[in-house]
């Protein structure tokens, strides 16, 4: 039993848990936006939704493809720093590979992508 549970633990170590919700495992935008330090209504544009839409059903299906890209930067966040305090710092700081632009900003403005880029070079080492 205490091995079965170490390998659940190995399967879901680039995944953060408590960004989903429910039985299917869908992403929660509620907890995604908690994650990011931000409310909903703010986390709607991003996603493509709106606010009223998303506070109603923050884990419908046409949601899931969005909130993954943004999971995905908060996993790799996640796996390069050391607690969550020190990823509000970063995400929240202006980088200059970003053009002095946050990384929150870029994932709020919709280009969550461009963020994951930038922590894939910092994983390699690439980074300015």
């Amino acid at each position: 039993m205490k091995s079965q549970r170490a390998a659940a633990a190995r399967l879901l170590r680039h995944v953060d848990p408590a960004l989903h919700s429910g039985a299917a495992g869908k992403l929660n935008a509620r907890r995604v936006a908690a994650r990011l330090g931000v409310s909903v209504e703010r986390l709607a544009p991003a996603v493509g939704y709106t606010p009223q839409g998303l506070v109603r059903n923050p884990t419908s299906d046409r949601l899931q493809p969005a909130l993954a890209q943004i999971a995905h930067v908060l996993d790799r966040l996640r796996s390069l720093l050391d607690d969550d305090r020190s990823a509000a710092i970063w995400l929240r700081a202006p980088h200059p590979d970003l053009g002095g632009a946050t990384p929150l900003s870029l994932i709020l403005a919709g280009r969550a992508q461009t963020v994951g880029v930038l922590l894939h070079l910092a994983e390699s080492g690439q980074t300015s």
